[in-house]
């Protein structure tokens, strides 16, 4: 029995060669995570750097700091960034004006602490993703300048103001540092890794659901699991969004129609499930006998839709796609319908794809 990973006897392989192709996997396999392990080593070195010039307290606030925002995705790391910096800062002037309210107070200072915190967890569960971080950062923040100016007797001893002052320099220092870094080294890729999402979605949705017409009658296979992994990536495209928010400015402005297109796909997933369910419950002549007629009405690009392949025919030509999905709605609704069934199925085919008509043009 020959070994394992070795040339056959009589290849013309050299093993110096399968030697440096194995290299070569290798050092392109660990590239990125490298790259990545060199921005954090530089982002907490600078952040410590400037900490220890600055000659502030606790120095480390700052390094840490700057490898918790360090993220292997750069809209990510800024988004993270900028929340971090938003909810410290908050905690910090919540705990001031908390400390001035009740300077010689301690029962009514840790009620206070207390109630502060169980708002920012309220806060917490009512945002979602990054924001939702910020506001639980406010109330953490605000908890550890508390405890370093409890005293013994677990009061206010009158340093809050400094002790904000010096934590949340250096929490903002080591995002800085972290921040200039990783936009000095990455160009990010959060906008073209959404619009790949968005087009593969897409495109999965539309030649699964053709599929589902096209296998009408016996042989039609249970649709359901496939959607509800669908739905699941769909729900996912939300800190995907979020995450290229934070590396364009200008596609922020289009959060409103990046969220109608997530609930367009929604959308269609609902309009596949009802065709589906519709099918399942005729008769195995009727169903494929309207699902041909449904099939014909539809132009040969989307009948020959394949769930391989198609993202970058969708990234590629979105308007021609538009299009096509376009004529095929109007085809649908002009559609003879004797039945109230085949009208059912045809308004449902109908608003799936009109579903791409409207938002396929709206790709990142």
């Amino acid at each position: 029995m020959m070994a394992a990973g070795l040339p056959a006897p009589g290849s013309s392989v050299a093993p110096s060669a399968t030697f440096n192709t194995r290299l070569a996997d290798a050092l392109t396999a660990a590239g990125r995570p490298l790259l990545f392990g060199l921005r954090l080593w530089a982002s907490v070195s600078l952040s410590l750097y400037v900490a220890f010039w600055l000659e502030l307290d606790n120095a480390y606030w700052a390094g840490a700091s700057a490898a918790v925002v360090c993220q292997p995705h750069l809209g990510a790391s800024l988004r993270e960034g900028w929340f971090r910096l938003i909810g410290t800062v908050v905690g910090a002037v919540a705990i001031v004006v908390l400390t001035a309210c009740f300077v010689q107070d301690r029962a009514p200072f840790l009620v206070g602490l207390a109630l502060w915190g169980a708002g920012c967890a309220l806060t917490a569960t009512l945002l979602r993703n990054f924001a939702a971080y910020s506001a639980a950062l406010a109330g953490y923040t605000a908890a550890i300048i508390a405890s370093d100016q409890l005293g013994a007797t677990g009061g206010p001893n009158g340093d809050a103001f400094m002790l904000a002052i010096t934590r949340a320099s250096e929490i903002c220092i080591g995002i800085v540092c972290a921040g200039i870094i990783l936009a000095g080294t990455d160009l990010g890729g959060a906008r073209r890794r959404l619009g790949s999402l968005f087009a593969g979605l897409s495109a999965e949705i539309a030649g699964r659901f053709t599929a589902t017409l096209a296998l009408a009658g016996p042989n039609l296979p249970d649709t359901q699991p496939a959607r509800r992994e669908l739905t699941r990536r769909v729900t996912a495209l939300d800190p995907v969004i979020d995450e290229a928010f934070g590396e364009s400015s200008q596609l922020r402005y289009h959060s409103p129609v990046l969220q109608v297109a997530v609930d367009g796909l929604f959308a269609a997933l609902a309009g596949w499930r009802a065709v589906a369910v519709h099918l399942v419950r005729l008769s195995h002549d009727q169903a494929r006998r309207e699902a041909d007629a449904v099939l014909r009405a539809m132009p040969p690009e989307l009948r020959s839709t394949s769930v391989q392949g198609e993202p970058e025919r969708w990234m590629a030509d979105p308007v021609g796609l538009r299009g096509i999905c376009e004529a095929a709605v109007q085809r649908l609704i002009a559609l003879q319908t004797g039945t109230p069934s085949l009208r059912l199925l045809a308004d449902q085919t109908a608003e799936v794809l009109g579903v791409f008509r409207r938002h396929s043009t709206g790709w990142p």
